[in-house]
């Protein structure tokens, strides 16, 4: 192969994979999703201002860090009033109002109430924040948006314009960094030895709701979480690419989400990642999904008609 011919091939695989169009669907999924993480991120925040960033709350000054070049958080009341404005900020992200600024204008926001107490944070508001920012660099009005309706009606809503992907692969490589850095993290005798899983549901300070004690108590369940953990996210981590092995990954990854959700504290980290998740759907098969709802719902309108 000749320089000339390399060179050729190299350039047309990154405008593939950058440039070439793809449907704004899973943009505009993973906007409403990260939106409603927003919403809840934000009044969930509302409720512990007094225990933990109050003068008198549960971590001390030494702990605060306001340092913030845009805003400084120096008081209860001032992270209440941000808190607000974060919640309202939420609201045109998820409708899909000029959601491009109001992601900036989010970020800025989750950025200076997380300076204000770093030492609450956990890894759920971490990956929340960077999928907040990530997304500023997607059209996620190009579908199913306020400003979509606005332009086409009705009929816009049920369609999606082919957009370019750069923005989109920012997103997937976090996400696939996420998945391969937890992968790797996981290096201890009881990850080898398939109890960690157990282990964890056994924290009753993070507890959500308390596992069954097949879950706890089982040697044979406890090892087949423990590594089907590990398998998913490698799988998750190296596999997203393939396009074939998607669909099956991303209920992987949502099931996997979901059930540490439902029995352990892990704050907004579930839905945030589920954003994520949403940015490698199919564009052509959301809106063959789209197409065959709207094709059901013809022949029920007719007949009240």
């Amino acid at each position: 192969m000749s320089l000339d011919t390399l060179r050729s091939s190299v350039r047309g695989h990154v405008h593939h994979l950058l440039f070439a169009p793809r449907s704004a669907w899973p943009m505009a999924i993973a906007r409403i999703v990260i939106g409603i993480g927003i919403l809840g991120w934000a009044v969930s925040m509302m409720f512990e201002v007094s225990t933990f960033m109050s003068d008198d709350g549960l971590v001390g000054p030494d702990f605060a860090s306001s340092d913030f070049r845009w805003i400084t958080l120096d008081s209860a009341g001032s992270v209440q009033i941000t808190l607000i404005v974060l919640t309202l900020a939420s609201i045109p992200i998820i409708i899909g109002f000029r959601p491009t600024i109001f992601l900036v204008v989010a970020f800025i926001l989750l950025v200076a109430v997380q300076r204000r107490t770093p030492i609450i944070l956990n890894s759920g508001d971490i990956i929340l924040r960077n999928l907040t920012l990530l997304l500023a660099f997607t059209p996620t009005s190009a579908a199913l948006s306020f400003d979509r309706w606005r332009r086409l009606g009705r009929d816009g809503l049920r369609t999606a314009p082919l957009v370019a992907p750069w923005g989109l692969r920012f997103v997937q490589l976090q996400m696939m960094l996420v998945y391969f850095f937890a992968f790797w993290g996981k290096t201890g005798d009881q990850w080898r030895e398939g109890t960690a899983v157990s282990t964890a549901f056994r924290l009753t300070d993070l507890h959500r709701f308390g596992p069954p004690g097949i879950l706890t108590d089982n040697l044979l369940v406890s090892g087949l979480l423990t590594w089907g953990t590990l398998v998913v996210e490698l799988a998750l981590a190296v596999l997203l690419w393939y396009k074939p092995a998607r669909p099956v990954l991303i209920v992987a990854g949502l099931v996997l989400h979901f059930t540490i959700d439902t029995f352990v504290l892990v704050g907004f980290f579930g839905i945030a990642m589920a954003a994520g998740l949403m940015t490698f759907l199919d564009g052509d098969s959301v809106q063959r999904f789209v197409d065959r709802r709207r094709a059901r719902a013809r022949p029920t309108a007719a007949t009240t008609t």
